[in-house]
């Protein structure tokens, strides 16, 4: 949801975020932002595939949903 912000343009609440790190402390770039779950956990799914030797992490704010390095639960 997205609301009008009195200083002028719009305030997004994007709650997830794809992200690709070079290494565990060196975020290199945010390949996705949105406000639900279903198309970041499908950029996250590309991204692994993309990028298989980098660390890609689907994130809710400050909270790790997946990570590329460890299996799946």
């Amino acid at each position: 949801m997205s609301s009008p912000n009195p200083h002028g343009g719009w305030i997004e609440s994007l709650r997830f975020s794809v992200e690709l790190y070079r290494d565990e402390n060196h975020l290199e770039e945010v390949v996705a932002c949105m406000r639900d779950l279903t198309m970041p956990r499908a950029a996250y799914d590309l991204a692994v595939v993309e990028w298989p030797l980098k660390l890609i992490m689907l994130c809710q704010g400050g909270r790790i949903l997946r990570r590329s390095d460890r299996a799946r639960e």
